[in-house]
């Protein structure tokens, strides 16, 4: 588990110090309603928990960025009577549109799987996920406000796919 950290980690320092040095960097955190899904229908209920997002907007034109960044969350869903829960850490890139104090933002999300509890299932969790994310918010002042969902690429475990909704605040530095 230390050595998909660290390699998370590292792509997360390449990725950040390859572009130009006009950028943003923020903190965004909040809640995140998960569900897990095999070929469309949910399984089980979903779960509510939080994420945490450390990025980086890097200005490719006036109004055009490249997002990245660095995210814990967790993906939940009572299955069989068992809160089923995997912690992940992602590296989400995007490309980041705005407009005035309003953005739009669309892109992918690589997530290694820290940890996880309660499996009702015969075997493990696969160590990653991927997903593609839409989203959109406003900033005002240093603060942001947006939301985002995203839609499970990779099957994790008999089937399974992550799909969760965020909505959180987020400080600019």
């Amino acid at each position: 588990m230390i050595k998909k950290f660290l390699g998370v980690l590292a792509l997360f320092v390449v990725v950040l110090n390859a572009q130009a040095s006009d950028n943003n960097i923020g903190l965004r955190m909040g809640y995140q309603n998960s569900v897990m899904s095999v070929d469309g229908n949910k399984l089980g209920s979903s779960g509510n928990s939080f994420y945490v997002n450390a990025y980086k907007d890097t200005k490719l034109l006036p109004f055009l960025f490249f997002h990245s960044g660095l995210q814990y969350s967790q993906s939940e869903a009572s299955i069989e009577n068992q809160d089923y829960k995997i912690n992940y850490l992602g590296a989400p890139l995007a490309i980041k549109a705005k407009v005035g104090p309003l953005y739009a933002l669309g892109g992918a999300a690589f997530n290694v799987k820290l940890n996880e509890k309660n499996n009702p299932f015969d075997s493990s969790s696969s160590w990653y996920d991927t997903n593609a994310f839409v989203g959109g918010g406003f900033k005002v002042l240093f603060m942001t406000i947006d939301a985002r969902y995203h839609w499970g690429l990779t099957e994790i475990n008999n089937g399974i796919k992550n799909n969760s909704f965020q909505i959180g605040l987020g400080l600019r530095f």
